[in-house]
């Protein structure tokens, strides 16, 4: 191996230094200075020599002030050498292989335990279907008021008046079409068409109907097409929609007070009673039952509410 030569230049000379000597050698123009082979006293450079350049000197074996940056350079190689050693010996064993990497293992976790909400059962419904109720026959089948033809002339308003035998010329018993279409004539287009019953003086289990205006009901025994006329229901209507001004040909209207019915009545028999929480006047002679009707007090200071025919079912031919 070639030793490397380093050349400083110094104020006294020239430092020659080779790295297989193995003792550096200082050459000055005033001599030799070197290494006696006696062990003669090593004389110290020069306190005057100056290195401008280059790095500064370095220590021999026998112990003098070295390059700490070049102190262990030599394990390097050494290192270099085990490192080496280390990973044949690895490929060797099998650890460092072209194999897939192992996963590390996971710790296993316990489940959480989930605590279900518990399952209801739904009850069974409690709900009782209601009956099934036979509802009363609706007036679809009836027909509408303007499929009432009007019959003859129109009555005036004070021949219309409201008598045990019927509705002024208008009597009970007639042909429903005629009776019903005279009222058609005389008092215009009803405003309500239905089906009466017993609550309208019908007997259980009649067929029947009704025809209003305002205040107005006339009851048929049976259809508007064959029944007959079986009476009248005059009452104060709550919203009147048409003025109507009937009375009995006594001269009694509805909204008289109780004084002024016995008064005119003075030689029929009046009486008052009640019936369901109601009061009600009954007008009669001799052969039974003429007109009645609600009444809002039986002391004189009540008034006549309303005046009616005698039932259908209850009535006596006069």
């Amino acid at each position: 191996m070639v030793g490397a030569r380093a050349v400083v230049g110094t104020a006294a000379g020239t430092v020659t230094r080779t790295d297989d000597a193995p003792v550096a050698r200082l050459e000055t123009e005033s001599g030799r200075v070197g290494n006696d082979d006696a062990g003669s006293d090593r004389s110290p450079p020069d306190t005057a020599t100056n290195v401008a350049d280059g790095p500064p000197p370095f220590s021999t074996d026998d112990g003098d002030e070295t390059d700490p940056s070049q102190r262990f350079i030599w394990l390097i190689p050494a290192l270099i050498g085990v490192a080496a050693v280390i990973v044949v010996a690895l490929f060797g064993s099998g650890l460092l292989d072209s194999a897939e990497p192992v996963a590390a293992p996971v710790p296993a976790t316990t489940p959480i335990p989930t605590t279900a909400a518990p399952s209801t059962t739904a009850a069974p419904s409690t709900t009782t279907q209601a009956p099934t109720t036979t509802a009363a026959p609706t007036t679809t089948t009836i027909p509408a008021p303007a499929a009432i033809d009007p019959v003859g002339d129109a009555i005036p308003m004070s021949s219309l008046t409201l008598r045990t035998a019927g509705i002024g010329p208008i009597l009970i018993g007639d042909p429903a079409p005629d009776a019903i279409g005279r009222l058609v004539a005389s008092l215009g287009r009803p405003e309500e068409i239905g089906v009466a019953g017993e609550g309208l003086g019908l007997c259980a289990g009649d067929d029947g109907r009704f025809v209003r205006w305002a205040g107005l009901t006339a009851v048929v025994s049976g259809t508007l097409e064959d029944g007959t006329f079986a009476g009248y229901r005059y009452m104060e209507p709550t919203v009147p929609t048409m003025h109507l001004d009937f009375s009995t040909p006594s001269g009694l209207r509805v909204g008289d007070p109780v004084s002024s019915l016995a008064e005119i009545y003075s030689s029929y028999q009046v009486d008052y009673v009640s019936d369901g929480g109601a009061s009600l006047f009954r007008l009669s002679d001799a052969d039974g039952l003429l007109l009645w009707g609600p009444v809002s007090s039986m002391e004189e200071t009540g008034r006549v509410e309303g005046i009616h025919s005698p039932d259908a079912c209850t009535s006596q031919d006069r």
